[in-house]
């Protein structure tokens, strides 16, 4: 089988190894492109330091548009080469085997034959199949499991030891670290359809959303942006991003959104960004490694724009406490009903300034609003002349995420009274509210630059539990309240406790007198007999004629002195057929005429 393999292998010519040098006229950017997304080397190492690769099925073309044996030469370009593994140890692969995420619109894609991805494993070098360590495949099809078992079976058995099967970026977590790999958004939909959430050992928690302290604290001491808003309004405010019509108006995919909350709770080090032609990356330092790049990362697959938009709404709606708190709602609609048509900055100062001592807003939340919201609204509306969205378009769309009471009615009321307060801020945020509240737009854009720290690279992962609710704030609905205390606490004492059998005893109303029924066998036979009752007799069915025939003897039509019992009497045959011709008789309830039937000891 061997020998026919290998023969069949030299003699195939259809496919071509080497790609062509990129100044070559033979060499096709556009197949390079489309190959890039497909195959590529993830950031950083394994932990036996080796180099990771990963394969994306999603990512192939449709068989139908691209010629499959054109392409193989540039996938197969992204492979180290023969160089790199002869003095290295080898390599790791990470094979994504999910189909893409597509709508039931949207055709399937066309998949090449079997026949081609023969000659493809048969185009690797043996170098390379031979330094292959760990094969790692997720997210399994049926084709991906009957290639595998071809070709552990048939072409190479050794493979068998190699491959690690795995259901799931969970369970692909045990084996590796996944927050180190560069993992595209298509193989993140398609682990949605298969666990609701990934987690991570070590490493799940919560680093950016509902935190505990939502501004953290950078290696100098001050205040910080957390990781997630400096990266996703970075992307926002990158290029011609912002004259992107409608912007914070189309909402963003929930799984998507859903899947980088969990990305950056968990601490993932490498996320892309891009929308046409606008990609934002962000580099990360890892020891011995230095500061680690994405390569490659214009054609990287990423998140889109809207996505982001849907993020930061997302991160202000999560707060563990609202910027604009229940208890703020009197007083905020007090500034408007002073002054319906305008508002003076003085007011505003004192209701957002973090030196104010009568403001309801809590201090985080005029640090956030100084800090992140204010500004970045203000520069998004600088271009409404393109995005349409005006300070009042912008109120309207984050008024929501800025509340969370306990009311949804109240919360609904207050919510043009805030749209009115952000709009009138964000109108005159550079005129003299932003110098007067500290801040002005340099240290905006210095905010949103990477750190320099390493420390402060990443947000630091919450380990404290949020705090409960308030309980006496809550004005409807089912209130549940923990009765355990600890063991430090004085227990009340508890009640005495009333005898129960002594209560049911004097509710239960007395029985009446027993009756003996001794006491009636000398009297007169009237009373006794209505306290003694013959029983009824049992009812019985007169027996069927083939039931009488069918448990008589085979030899008792020729015996004359045979006697059956029928019915608890004694019957000879002579008999039988007169007893069973009155049993008919009494059950019809009429005459049954019929002919007699010879003795039949005189048939014999």
């Amino acid at each position: 089988m061997r020998s026919q393999l290998t023969a069949r292998r030299l003699r195939s010519t259809s496919l071509s190894t080497g790609t062509p040098p990129p100044s070559s006229p033979d060499y096709s950017s556009t197949l390079a492109d489309i190959a890039t997304p497909i195959l590529y080397r993830s950031p950083l190492p394994s932990q036996a330091d080796l180099p990771v690769y990963v394969l994306n099925a999603a990512a192939f073309p449709d068989a139908s548009r691209v010629k499959y044996d054109a392409l193989l030469p540039y996938v197969l370009a992204r492979l180290p080469n023969d160089e790199d593994l002869i003095g290295g140890k080898g390599y790791e692969l990470i094979f994504f085997a999910g189909e893409e995420d597509r709508s039931a619109s949207i055709p399937k894609k066309a998949r090449p034959g079997w026949a081609w991805i023969l000659r493809a494993y048969n185009a690797l070098s043996r170098l390379i199949r031979k330094r292959l360590q760990k094969l790692y495949l997720v997210h399994q099809r049926s084709w991906v499991k009957v290639t595998v078992e071809m070709f552990s079976t048939v072409v190479s058995p050794k493979v068998r030891k190699k491959i690690v099967h795995v259901s799931s970026l969970s369970s692909l977590a045990l084996h590796i670290p996944i927050e180190d790999l560069l993992i595209p958004p298509s193989v993140y939909l398609c682990d949605r359809r298969v666990a609701r959430d990934i987690y991570v050992p070590y490493v799940t928690g919560r680093r950016a959303f509902g935190v505990n302290r939502s501004l953290p604290t950078s290696a100098t001491g001050t205040l910080r942006l957390p990781r997630v808003l400096r990266e996703s309004t970075s992307f926002v405010l990158m290029g011609e991003n912002m004259k992107t019509e409608g912007l914070f108006r189309i909402n963003a995919r929930a799984a998507l959104v859903s899947i980088l909350r969990e990305a950056y709770d968990r601490g993932q080090k490498f996320i892309v960004w891009k929308e046409e032609d606008s990609v934002l990356t962000f580099s990360h330092w890892q020891e011995g490694h230095g500061s680690v790049m994405v390569e490659e990362h214009q054609h990287a697959e990423g998140f889109s724009l809207v996505t982001a938009t849907g993020l930061i709404k997302l991160w202000y709606a999560e707060l563990q406490e609202p910027i604009f708190s229940q208890a703020s709602y009197p007083f905020l609609r007090g500034i408007v009903e002073s002054s319906p048509e305008s508002f003076q900055i003085s007011t505003i100062i004192d209701l957002m300034g973090e030196a104010s001592d009568w403001s309801p807003l809590s201090r985080v939340s005029r640090q956030i609003l100084t800090m992140h919201l204010l500004p970045f609204l203000y520069m998004i509306a600088a271009y409404q002349e393109w995005n349409k969205m005006t300070p009042y378009n912008l109120a309207v769309c984050f008024a929501p995420a800025l509340i969370r009471g306990l009311d949804v009615l109240e919360d609904t009321n207050i919510i043009n009274t805030i749209s009115r307060i952000l709009e009138y801020t964000v109108t005159h945020w550079d005129c003299r509210l932003a110098s007067t509240l500290g801040t002005d737009m340099g240290k905006f854009n210095e905010s949103l630059r990477a750190p320099e720290a390493i420390e402060d690279c990443e947000d630091p992962l919450d380990t404290t539990v949020p705090p409960a609710r308030s309980l006496h704030l809550q004005t409807d609905g089912i209130m549940l309240i923990d009765r355990e205390t600890s063991d430090d606490e004085e227990r009340p004492p508890l009640p005495p406790r009333t005898n129960n059998n002594h209560e049911i005893e004097e509710d239960r109303p007395p029985l009446p007198p027993r009756i003996n029924i001794d006491q009636f066998s000398g009297e007169d036979s009237s009373t006794s007999c209505m306290m003694r009752r013959k029983p009824a007799p049992v009812l019985q069915s007169p027996p069927r004629y083939s039931s009488i025939v069918t448990q008589s003897p085979a030899n008792a039509e020729g015996l004359p002195g045979y006697t059956a019992a029928v019915n608890g009497r004694l019957c000879s045959s002579s008999n039988i057929e007169s007893f069973l011709d009155d049993s008919l008789h009494n059950i019809s309830g009429s005459a049954i005429s019929r002919k007699p039937v010879a003795n039949t000891s005189d048939h014999n």
